[in-house]
């Protein structure tokens, strides 16, 4: 063996990355070994990849997956340091959001002793309300439930605001809402629309924002009164009166946000729940 060619249990040692991580890297690309034997597929790497390895291994303690891996090593690769500074930065925004996220579970912890219901909330009765069709502003994409709605609704508010002085007469005229597309729950790919019911034309031509009527029709409705966490419980009692009252409930359901997380605790929060009845429902 050339004395350039490390040995993959050596240079694991050297890196910190496990023999499991390194076959996985060699599979994506991320780190291909310098060489492999033929006959025994036996793995061996070279002193100039040993900073490539410390550099996986410090980006994967900070919480980078490997394609942002990927793609800050082609960064720099490249000299691309604006890329760079993309991605750290969107890393950022995903820790704050954990660290929101933290914070929250901490302080409801805090506040318990024994009790197993740890989020404060509660909720009111369903009942069925026929709701009007209502013209809309949304933008739809696909991601984690609470970072893709709260990232959709920052969106609308920044086309909003900037459309909202104009001459064409435009402005919101509700709370903004989610609907859900999905017919199961989704961990990190859910089908989300962000709406905001909106009077007047919308100046401007931006391809993400569309404006449409949503149905109108039949729903199964609940008021929750709680952190978001914790809206689960709405939806477990909601479809416990549905089964209990022989109705069938459709997609999709919407969330209507009554007040602003920035302005009240979050135990003051309030959703109402809005689920289609099915065979009650006007088309879109």
């Amino acid at each position: 063996m050339a004395i350039d060619q490390i040995p993959i249990g050596r240079f694991s040692l050297m890196s910190h990355l496990s023999l499991k991580a390194l076959r996985i890297y060699d599979r994506k690309g991320l780190l291909v070994p310098a060489s492999k034997d033929r006959i025994t597929g036996y793995r061996s790497y070279s002193v100039t990849q040993i900073g490539t390895g410390v550099a996986i291994r410090s980006l994967t303690l900070l919480g980078f997956n490997l394609d942002e891996i990927a793609s800050m090593l082609q960064a720099k690769k490249n000299g691309d340091d604006e890329r760079i500074r993309q991605i750290i930065a969107e890393r950022r925004i995903q820790i704050g959001r954990e660290i929101d996220r933290l914070h929250t579970i901490e302080e409801i912890l805090q506040h318990q002793e024994s009790s197993l219901e740890l989020i404060p909330m509660s909720y009111s009765e369903p009942e069925l309300k026929d709701i009007s069709p209502i013209r809309v502003m949304s933008i739809r994409d696909k991601g984690e439930y609470q970072e893709t709605i709260g990232r959709l609704i920052t969106e609308l508010c920044t086309v909003a605001e900037s459309a909202d002085s104009g001459p064409s007469g435009f402005r919101v005229a509700g709370p903004p809402m989610s609907i859900y597309h999905d017919g199961e729950y989704r961990e990190t790919d859910a089908d989300i629309e962000v709406a905001f019911p909106v009077l007047g034309r919308l100046p401007g031509d931006d391809d993400r924002v569309r404006v449409s009527v949503l149905t109108g029709g039949r729903f199964l409705t609940l008021l929750y009164k709680g952190p978001y966490m914790g809206i689960h419980e709405g939806y477990s009692r909601a479809y416990a009166y549905a089964a209990e009252n022989g109705l069938s409930l459709g997609i999709p359901g919407r969330e209507l946000y009554l007040n602003d997380p920035g302005e009240v605790p979050e135990h003051e929060l309030m959703t109402e729940i809005q689920i289609p009845v099915l065979g009650e429902s006007e088309s879109r």
